[in-house]
């Protein structure tokens, strides 16, 4: 009786262990919640509502400004408009490209600056070199600047980062430096794209002649920090 028991607790052992139950895991939508596993679809999707991927209502508005003579691929067009801080940071995101394009702008508007039609007695070669260094210069090719010509542009509408709290300014909650690296990004895509010449025409076409130009929002803003430091 005892042989029998064990033979038959075997069986009931092997029956029990090739038994394969089906898996529940529960993907929680909406605030985090510790110890609930997040929906991916929540993790890869912006605040406003926006999914992650290279649709035509992500890359639509960086596609309007790029035009076809400075496409990118849509991948590429992508990874521009995605910050680092965006789904932990496993998607391709733009901080290499934007560290591309803001040497580029930097020197571009050096250039830029210098090359412009002087009287001054210390030109050399009829280049303006005291220019160098002043506020206006400099601020070509900052941060704000760059930021509010890709809200004037649209160009931030859609982008993939996240802050602590998306319903602060655009200064305080992070937008600004995020659209002014996406920005960054684009030129830094350009110039990977289709080289460093060409790149140097884009900033030319869409950032100087076109209307408002860089330089007009850049002499707005430092107007505006002058006026608010006198008061």
């Amino acid at each position: 009786m005892l042989k029998a028991f064990g033979e038959g607790s075997r069986m009931l052992s092997s029956r029990t262990l090739a038994v394969n139950p089906a898996r529940t895991i529960y993907l929680h939508s909406g605030k985090r919640v510790q110890g609930l596993k997040k929906n991916p679809e929540d993790v890869f999707k912006t605040h406003n509502g926006a999914v992650y991927g290279p649709s035509h209502e992500n890359l639509q508005y960086v596609k309007a400004f790029l035009q076809d003579k400075y496409s990118i691929s849509d991948d590429l067009a992508l990874q521009v408009l995605t910050h680092k801080s965006f789904g932990n940071g496993i998607k391709p995101y733009n901080e290499k490209l934007a560290a591309l394009g803001s040497k580029l702008v930097s020197l571009f508007f050096l250039k830029y600056a210098t090359n412009q039609p002087t009287t001054n007695e210390t030109a050399i070669n009829g280049k303006n070199m005291d220019c160098i260094g002043m506020p206006l210069t400099k601020s070509l090719s900052e941060r704000a600047p760059m930021a509010f010509l890709a809200q004037q542009n649209n160009l931030n509408k859609v982008m993939f980062w996240k802050s602590y709290n998306h319903d602060l300014s655009f200064g305080r909650s992070g937008e600004l430096k995020v659209s002014a690296q996406m920005v960054y990004a684009l030129v830094g895509a350009v110039a990977f794209s289709h080289g460093k010449v060409v790149a140097e025409q884009f900033i030319q076409d869409r950032f100087v002649n076109a209307t408002p130009s860089l330089d007009g929002i850049a002499s707005k803003l430092l107007e505006e920090n002058i006026r608010s430091d006198k008061i």
